[in-house]
């Protein structure tokens, strides 16, 4: 049976059709954190402080709210809390211990559920006045989730959830398997996370990463998410350093890194369009090693590509046409050189690393695969190489039909699909939920033979998660981010299993 957080929406009952028993998945209200304490005491003291997870501070330095959050919190980790006054008597008392002004109080969260809210009392030694302060687990206006899991694959779920009309805060969430939540990290209004994701080094060091707005760069952490560096694009060969892109990123070791670039410049290679010099939104990969660019490609040193855009192709307007839009890259594990999906050529390329060839292209106008109308995709994300070598993607299908996950055995040598191996066939698709995402999205193929789905946006009051089995379709877990008092509603870029 499945075990549950918080209330699953109505369309996601009926897609399981099952009777899912409700538990908690913290505060079961969510109110604005504007509850003041008592001013006798708040108007003593300068500010209040913390020193969290990863080193993150509280969401406010404010002493006179009553509700204290914190940016960063782990599952079973420990934060230190300090009130600051210049020349105060006051006693601080939490969690067993008592400390005086500007000292820290060590208080542990044993869970991030609202049972693990930690009572603070502050008394002022010489009125005796007092001011309760919450220090709450994870903030109020956390986004919650809707869980249903039932013999799920093994590892922690990574997401960024995020309101697009910008009205909630977003985050960053590791969930467990068995849909409590583990750790988050929370940015302000705006400041946007994407491409949440572990990496484990080949020496064996932990790392996690993800794409910050709030900085427009990378964010690696290390082990204990204290920040190692944010790391943005560097200069290319054409005088330009463009800004980092948020839709993917490779760690590949320390101070190595593959991150994809907006190369929004002006070119004049247009083939159908010859002599005139226009101002085009470009796609650009980098690859940094110790601080040097040691690699740089980019979408408009090759003019073939301009015909095999499907959206954003109006170069003539001069504005900025993103008619590629990269969102994935992989180093190919079978040879070293990139796989990079394109949604606005509706197509997957493969390129040599060391020349910047286009060995080849997979879908689109441009397809060399000789793909049927069947076969082809339509504004994927996210292709990657499956545990069984296959290319798989999330095919969004452009909003207008069903979205899929895909999978194509492919014959490289002779740009053909693999015949003759029922086991693994040249294309295979997968479905479920009946989602038409017409954006974002992302698909991670298991050994033992599930799938993860992240649905990216779609209409509608579906799952933003899935995991089924690719053999009969039976689903093993499900994630539904929920509407609140701050967002009507959130999606998450990406979605992923670690171990």
């Amino acid at each position: 049976m499945f075990a549950t957080q918080d209330l699953l929406r109505p369309s996601m009952l009926g897609a399981l059709a099952l009777t899912l028993a409700a538990c908690s998945g913290g505060d079961s209200t969510v109110q604005v954190g504007m509850n003041r304490v008592n001013p006798a005491v708040s108007s003593l003291l300068t500010s209040v402080d913390a020193i969290g997870v990863g080193g993150a501070d509280l969401t406010s330095s404010n002493p006179t709210r009553a509700d204290l959050a914190l940016q960063s919190n782990l599952k079973g980790a420990s934060v230190q809390l300090r009130f600051s006054c210049p020349a105060c008597s006051i006693t601080v008392e939490a969690a067993g211990s008592s400390v005086g002004a500007n000292q820290y109080i060590t208080i542990p969260f044993p869970t991030l559920d609202a049972a693990s809210n930690v009572s603070v009392l502050v008394t002022d030694r010489v009125s005796g006045a007092t001011a309760q302060y919450t220090l709450h687990a994870r903030p109020l206006d956390y986004v919650r989730y809707g869980f249903g899991a039932n013999a799920p694959q093994a590892g922690d779920l990574y997401l960024t959830p995020f309101d697009p009309q910008g009205f909630g805060a977003p985050y960053a969430y590791i969930v467990e398997v068995d849909g409590s939540l583990k750790y988050y990290y929370r940015n302000p209004r705006g400041g946007n996370m994407h491409d949440f994701k572990k990496t484990v080094l080949p020496g064996g060091a932990v790392r996690y990463s993800f794409y910050d707005s709030a900085q427009s760069a990378i964010r690696v952490m290390d082990a204990s998410f204290n920040l190692i560096e944010n790391v943005s694009a560097l200069g290319f060969p054409d005088g330009n350093t463009y800004a980092a892109n948020l839709h993917d990123h490779v760690i590949v070791n320390d101070g190595h890194y593959i991150l994809g670039v907006y190369a929004a410049k002006t070119v004049n290679n247009i083939p159908t369009l010859p002599g005139q010099t226009l101002f085009v939104g470009g796609s650009g990969l980098q690859e940094i090693q110790n601080g040097v660019a040691v690699f740089n490609w980019l979408s408009t040193d090759h003019a073939e590509l301009y015909a095999c855009s499907t959206e954003g192709n109006g170069f003539a307007q001069n504005n900025g046409a993103d008619y590629a839009h990269w969102d994935s890259v992989q180093v190919d594990p079978a040879d070293g050189h990139w796989i990079a999906s394109f949604r606005h050529l509706d197509a997957v390329l493969k390129i040599d690393r060391g020349t910047g060839a286009i060995r080849w292209i997979l879908g689109g106008p441009c397809d060399q695969f000789g793909l049927s109308p069947a076969q082809k995709f339509a504004h994927q994300h996210d292709a990657q190489r499956a545990p069984d070598g296959r290319l798989t993607l999330f095919d969004n299908g452009n909003g207008g039909a069903a979205s899929r996950v895909l999978a194509f055995n492919l014959d490289e040598p002779a740009k053909a699909l693999v015949a003759g191996n029922p086991a693994l066939p040249g294309f295979a698709e997968f479905s479920a939920d009946m989602h038409q995402s017409f954006n974002l999205g992302s698909a991670q193929m298991f050994v033992g033979g599930k799938v993860l789905v992240g649905w990216g946006e779609f209409a509608g009051l579906l799952n933003d998660v899935s995991e089924f089995d690719l053999a009969g379709g039976a689903q093993s877990m499900q994630l539904s981010l929920l509407p609140s008092d701050y967002a009507n509603g959130y999606f998450s870029y990406r979605a992923r299993k670690f171990p």
